[in-house]
């Protein structure tokens, strides 16, 4: 069975997630569901990873295993069929052992803050109208890069056992409609991401000292850190392989 490649978009706002879910509407379910019924059998796909309910992507990458004989033009087809809230870019052959997860080097997501009432953002970014000291954010925000465990960030289980990550990159950008916080990592835990805005926005708010992501790190406890953001902010915006 020849293996594809397809790399898509999506507004996750009115889904349960990526993950395929049993009783609720998924990203992964619907494309399933769909290309399954162009092909006549039943399709799974593997993606880079989960997001959570909520929570949007930019850029997102999966594989499937298709029947050697399949429709052309699939990737037209499949559009023509899926929701306004998903787009395949592409669908591409790929080597046999490719893999969308494992094989995927480095992420990169984005939190979008818009400080004045916009009912054109609500739906990809978070309204926040309260002053914050973003010099202390990305202080605090710099504080966090490196190879480390990140437990104190982490909803729930840890994936594998293993809370490490390799956070790349966590800044802040003044953007004309507010802040866009971008970060980068070989991998990320559940909630991860939310959680470091939220609580680095903590610092911004004066409620959290900067200097104190050291220890809040090594407290490897999640009440340590400060409340997680809203899902509607964030998406999966970059994937490097």
């Amino acid at each position: 069975m020849p293996r594809v490649r397809l790399d898509l978009q999506y507004d996750g706002t009115d889904y349960a997630g990526w993950q395929r879910q049993n009783n609720a509407p998924s990203i992964q379910g619907e494309i399933e569901s769909k290309l399954s019924q162009l092909c006549g059998s039943a399709i799974e796909i593997v993606g880079c990873g989960r997001t959570d309910a909520g929570v949007h992507a930019r850029a997102y990458t999966a594989h499937a295993d298709l029947p050697d004989q399949h429709p052309n033009e699939l990737a037209y087809r499949l559009n023509k069929l899926l929701p306004e809230a998903i787009a395949i870019q592409s669908l591409e052959p790929c080597a046999d052992d490719f893999h969308a997860r494992y094989h995927c080097l480095e992420r990169g997501y984005e939190y979008r803050i818009h400080r004045s009432k916009n009912p054109f953002l609500a739906r990809d970014s978070w309204h926040f109208p309260y002053e914050l000291n973003v010099q202390a954010m990305n202080h605090a925000a710099s504080l966090l890069i490196g190879r480390r465990s990140f437990t104190s960030f982490c909803k729930g289980e840890i994936p594998n056992g293993n809370p490490v990550c390799d956070l790349r990159q966590a800044r802040w950008v003044e953007t004309p409609n507010g802040l866009l916080f971008e970060i980068k990592a070989d991998r990320f835990l559940r909630n991860m991401v939310r959680a470091i805005v939220g609580t680095v926005m903590e610092v911004g708010q004066g409620k959290i000292d900067a200097e104190s992501m050291p220890s809040l790190l090594a407290a490897a406890q999640r009440s340590e850190a400060g409340n997680s953001v809203p899902a509607r902010g964030l998406s999966l915006t970059h994937l490097i392989y």
